[in-house]
């Protein structure tokens, strides 16, 4: 009997670790699955680089998507007897149907993209919306596929087959000239990165020679006044101190805008080191891009840009006194060197009234901020 109980005894323990040791790894396998669902789920909230929806990719894309879609289904002829019926066509009404039901799926496209260009300058798109997008514009393709097919074309199959077989190869074409063009925007994001660091590089080269001219002529009447990166935060103090000996006195309450116009504008990095100085009239604004700001200013009669590693909310806090207005996202402009506020069909616009120069959109998130400037300030 002791021995029958102690084999009992000895297999219900081991049923007992089996049944822990099973519990932990559901909770292992549990906490994984979380985890790989929070990561997602983090992955699809981030918003969609700035090059997905330009307007030179966005054409790149749909011209790249209709010859790659017209030549596939017409060379390969994919999906025989499931998509559309080969017994009944030539090779030459095959091209005129597919002609004339690509054409269709790229206006579709087009609108689509229009619309989302257009959504993206007012509101960051993140990439669960632009994939459900994507989504979206293949059901719209799917079903006008579905109607050329069925009352155009003649195919005596139910419209639901049709729809419902688009629908699962739509996505097959789309997914190679989505993908290739993708690879070419973030490969030319790329080399445009490369391409400003290389240019702040540059800059940084002719650092010193900028400043020894500008120390050596002590005049601020014109152009920039550029720093290299031994100048840190610890030198700020008498950094202020060169400031106030340019700068005009500050006890006037209203001080006349040519006076004003003379201050030195200041640009610190992320490291809170000073790059660059420029008169306040000379700057004309300040453009977002990703983990740097491109700052355009004139000098003599040349429009230049300079490279700054920072973020546009950090300089929106340090320009905003000086008259700087956020009209976009992405650009923080100088409001006593805009000409004009105008409207045209992609919306509202500010221009500097320079050829050289780019009129920069205002969204419609700052465009009462802008408006109320304009009004507040058109007596002065």
């Amino acid at each position: 009997m002791n021995k029958e109980w102690d084999k009992t005894e000895v297999q219900g323990t081991k049923f007992n670790i089996l049944g822990r040791n099973s519990s932990r790894m559901e909770q292992q396998s549990e906490k994984i699955v979380s985890l790989q669902l929070i990561i997602i789920m983090d992955f699809l909230s981030k918003k969609i680089p700035d090059y997905y929806v330009t307007k030179d990719n966005i054409r790149i894309y749909l011209i790249f998507l209709f010859i790659f879609s017209l030549l596939f289904v017409n060379i390969f002829t994919p999906f025989r007897g499931a998509w559309y019926n080969l017994q009944t066509y030539t090779r030459a009404q095959l091209f005129t149907d597919t002609l004339v039901i690509v054409s269709s799926g790229i206006l579709i496209m087009t609108i689509s993209r229009t619309f989302m260009y257009r959504y993206h300058n007012k509101k960051d798109l993140n990439y669960l919306q632009y994939f459900s997008w994507m989504v979206i514009e293949v059901f719209f393709i799917a079903f006008l596929y579905a109607i050329i097919v069925h009352y155009a074309v003649r195919d005596t199959r139910d419209f639901s087959l049709i729809f419902t077989r688009a629908v699962a190869f739509v996505p097959t074409i789309l997914v190679i000239p989505t993908i290739i063009t993708h690879l070419y925007m973030s490969s030319k994001s790329k080399d445009e990165k490369i391409s400003e660091l290389e240019s702040l590089q540059a800059q940084k080269v002719t650092a010193y020679e900028a400043q020894t001219e500008m120390t050596d002529s002590n005049d601020f009447s014109g152009d920039e006044f550029i720093l290299d990166n031994h100048l840190t935060a610890s030198n700020h103090a008498e950094e202020k101190q060169v400031e106030a000996s340019v700068e005009p006195t500050k006890t006037v309450a209203n001080p006349d805008p040519a006076t004003a116009n003379n201050k030195i504008v200041n640009f610190f990095d992320e490291k809170d080191e000073l790059q660059l100085s420029l008169r306040l009239d000379h700057i004309y604004f300040i453009e977002s891009s990703e983990n740097y700001v491109n700052i355009y200013y004139r000098n003599k009669e040349n429009t230049e840009r300079y490279t700054l590693r920072s973020s546009l909310k950090k300089q929106q806090e340090k320009l905003e006194k000086y008259g700087f207005i956020r009209c976009h996202r992405s650009y923080l402009v100088n409001f006593d060197n805009i000409l004009l506020l105008r409207k045209d069909k992609d919306g509202p616009y500010l221009d500097f009234g320079a050829p050289n120069l780019p009129q920069i959109p205002v969204s419609k998130t700052y465009l009462d901020a802008v408006t109320a400037y304009f009004i507040n300030n058109s007596d002065e």
